[in-house]
């Protein structure tokens, strides 16, 4: 089955929509025929922009993802009259693949069909949605924009309006899509909260970028060990060659041979034996090739082994090559990320290249510090929002790059700490490794304290105090922590 391909909707007006000019332009590339791939082909764009650009055009309801011998656009039904089009009052997504199970659609519900959809349809992909694909506005919509899409949604959504109707399991959907709602309306009509927001939004995309070519590259590297692997382990020849027949190994008799000589020299020369001969020892005798060029059949086979290996290590070294000019080409282009993917791959291919892998480790660092100064961004703001599950994300995301960084640590563990379905044994396992990089650090103890409360371990909960206790008697989270456990 042939891959989807991205087609335009019929009858979207595109001119509605403020689209950046990477989005614009790679509008212009899509015909419903060229997959992704093509198009970053096409455009010359990374295949990460490409995807996230089509991602968005796709939610925005503008383009779709279709089979690519479906029939053309004009090939489908007019829209409806104008009068006859109810306006939506939750995004629409069936241009996407759908996140739920069919069968919670026959829940019996006081509920049309249509809506039970769109809620499910809403609801399971929720964490894929900012606040203005969600509200379905532009991402310079004003205030007035922001709010009647908010009042539209609030309509369909707000509890009051289905005052002792049955809703089963939908009600907590519907108050969690609600929720989600009033969050980005909150956040869209309030200036600085605004500010903060979109530059959040940067972060996420920058990181996604990143993240992107990261697993790109690790892709490609785990395919070129694999093959070079294959490749240089594998032997010229399974089974060495036959040792040839003693009359082919040793071939006619020197006499034999001047004989034929002469008869060969008296054609193309003429004259009689004795003369030839007197003209053919006048010239330098001719180097005859030994047909015993091999002691044995195992010489000839080393031989053929080592013009082999010969060949693989030309080509390993053009490949490296290949990368590292890439990985260069990269950094002066101050492209941190897709120059330390070109040097992970050169270092495949010169695995003993110590000048190499140092040069690879060095740029890895440099970028290893952009995605954790990323991440961290969008932490820090998502603990402001009260997000936890997402903040903790993004601290374990610094924790497995920067195992040293204790802060890191110790955020991670405090995330995971507020999440309602907490990953303790996880969060403790934090906590500690940021007291062990910063033993002296008193708010480490507390946090682990807090952890080991929480999971009900109270003895272990004092062990960490009484360690704090040392450090500091008079620390007022340690004075409340130790009020809460008790002396045991």
């Amino acid at each position: 089955m042939p891959a989807k391909v991205p087609r335009l909707v019929a009858h979207v007006d595109v001119r509605k929509f403020k689209l950046d000019a990477m989005d614009g332009f790679l509008l212009t590339r899509i015909d419903g025929k060229l997959s992704p791939k093509d198009l970053a082909r096409e455009t010359g764009l990374p295949d990460f922009s490409v995807d996230r650009a089509i991602d968005k055009l796709e939610k925005l309801g503008i383009v779709e993802m279709i089979d690519p011998r479906a029939p053309p656009p004009d090939a489908l039904p007019p829209p409806p009259p104008p009068h006859e089009r109810a306006k939506p009052a939750l995004p629409e997504f069936h241009s996407l693949q759908q996140k739920y199970d069919p069968q919670e659609l026959d829940e019996q519900v006081d509920l049309s069909d249509d809506v039970k959809k769109r809620i499910l349809d809403f609801y399971y992909r929720l964490d894929d949605l900012d606040h203005y694909t969600l509200l379905g506005v532009q991402q310079d919509a004003d205030k007035k924009a922001v709010k009647r899409a908010y009042f539209e949604y609030a309509g369909l959504l707000h509890p009051d309006r289905y005052f002792k109707k049955q809703l089963g399991t939908f009600k907590l959907k519907m108050e969690v899509l609600f929720t989600r709602v009033t969050e980005a309306h909150d956040t869209l009509v309030d200036a600085a909260k605004r500010l903060d927001y979109d530059a959040y939004l940067d972060e996420v995309e920058t990181t996604r970028g990143m993240e992107a070519l990261l697993e790109k590259a690790l892709a490609e590297s785990a395919k070129v060990t694999t093959t070079f692997t294959q490749v240089t382990t594998r032997e010229p020849s399974a089974k060495p060659p036959e040792p040839p027949s003693q009359p082919e190994l040793t071939g006619p008799t020197p006499e034999e041979i001047q004989a034929r000589k002469e008869v060969l020299a008296r054609r193309l020369l003429g004259g009689s034996g004795a003369s030839v001969r007197a003209k053919m020892e006048s010239r330098p005798p001719l180097e005859r090739p030994d047909p015993r060029r091999y002691a044995n059949p195992q010489d000839a086979m080393d031989a053929l082994k080592r013009r082999y290996e010969d060949r693989i290590e030309s080509a390993t070294v053009a490949q490296s090559r290949k990368y590292i000019l890439a990985g260069e080409e990269a950094l002066a282009k101050k492209d941190v990320v897709a120059a330390a993917s070109a040097f992970s791959i050169a270092a495949k291919f010169a695995p003993d290249d110590a000048a190499l892998a140092m040069r690879y480790h060095e740029v890895k660092n440099e970028a290893d510090k952009l995605l954790s100064a990323s991440y961290a961004k969008q932490a820090v703001y998502e603990e402001k929002e009260g997000h936890w599950p997402e903040a903790a994300k993004n601290w374990q995301k610094i924790a497995k790059i920067e195992i040293l960084d204790a802060r890191a640590q110790e955020r991670a563990a405090n995330a995971l700490l507020h999440c309602k379905d907490a990953d303790l044994h996880q969060a403790a396992e934090h906590a500690k490794k940021a007291i062990a990089v910063e033993p002296q650090n008193i708010a480490y103890y507390v946090t682990l304290a807090e952890v080991y409360v929480k999971a009900g371990l109270t003895a272990s909960a004092r062990r960490a105090l009484e360690v704090a206790m040392n450090l500091d008697p008079k620390h007022a989270g340690i004075v409340a922590l130790q009020k809460r456990v008790g002396k045991g």
